[in-house]
């Protein structure tokens, strides 16, 4: 056999094999984008579904219509946390020490229309609470807690109750909803990722782990920072509407640091 062919024989499977590895290897940029967003959504709907470790407190998601005195919507408002198809709210754990809370506010700003957030711990006393005015449009809105507030402790679960004051001389007429969180100890393994990974690999970290406040206000932030990145968008609108949410609300949304 003379050089050449065998050199032939040796290079041509070489060659057959780096395209082959090639084709299997390269995704395109728009399939690794469907991908990556397919993945993450769907680990944010597992919030929804299924026995949650937490368990399902008593407790209610969206705002009363019994006792609403507040003027007709069309959204009620809304606290953005998965809940039970009964519209019951899971408790959700958090390594936050003092995360932000997230809500849909349906009503415009008028005069001497206030909110108040509380948070209460497992002895049923207030941790922290605050009334402060409705200022911005209705719409989406994060509570910032303050840093003069102690760090919610590890262990143990707290409930929040965030009501819209539409009648101050009746408050049994507020616009309320409720919900329970507990801080839970960062492990090892998480310690590691949440050093070294990316700002859009945490939100699979975050999704991983259960932690549905830590997602929220990241995928929120990345929505914001990042507008020129549609995939971002397209997650973000995902995850309000398996809130429930319709697709005519605006995804913008409001910061209120609340006050001290």
């Amino acid at each position: 056999m003379t050089k050449l062919k065998l050199a032939t024989k040796v290079i041509l499977p070489l060659v057959l094999v780096s395209i082959l590895t090639n084709l299997l290897v390269f995704i395109p940029p728009t399939q690794a984008q469907s991908q990556r967003r397919s993945g993450l959504i769907a680990k944010i709907k597992r919030f929804f579904l299924g026995t949650r470790s937490g368990g399902t407190p008593t407790g209610r998601h969206r705002g009363g219509a019994v006792r609403d005195r507040c003027p007709n919507v069309d959204q009620p408002l809304t606290a953005l946390v998965p809940a039970t198809d009964a519209g019951i709210p899971f408790v959700e754990p958090t390594i936050s020490e003092r995360p932000s809370f997230w809500f849909y506010v349906p009503y415009f700003p008028r005069s001497q229309r206030n909110a108040e957030f509380v948070l209460i711990d497992e002895n049923e006393d207030d941790v922290y609470a605050t009334t402060f005015p409705l200022t911005q449009p209705s719409g989406i809105v994060s509570l910032q807690l303050p840093q003069t507030i102690p760090p919610l402790k590890e262990g143990e679960q707290y409930r929040w109750v965030f009501s819209v004051i539409c009648n101050p001389a009746n408050r049994s007429a507020d616009a309320t909803v409720n919900g329970w969180i507990e801080r839970v100890p960062v492990n090892l393994a998480l310690s590691n990722q949440l050093q070294t990974a990316t700002d859009k690999a945490l939100l699979f970290v975050y999704a991983d782990q259960g932690l549905w406040y830590e997602t929220l206000t990241l995928l929120a932030q990345l929505q914001r920072t990042h507008p020129q990145q549609q995939e971002l968008q397209d997650d973000w609108q995902d995850l309000l509407q398996t809130i429930g949410l319709p697709e005519t609300i605006s995804p913008s949304w409001t910061t209120y640091s609340l006050p001290n």
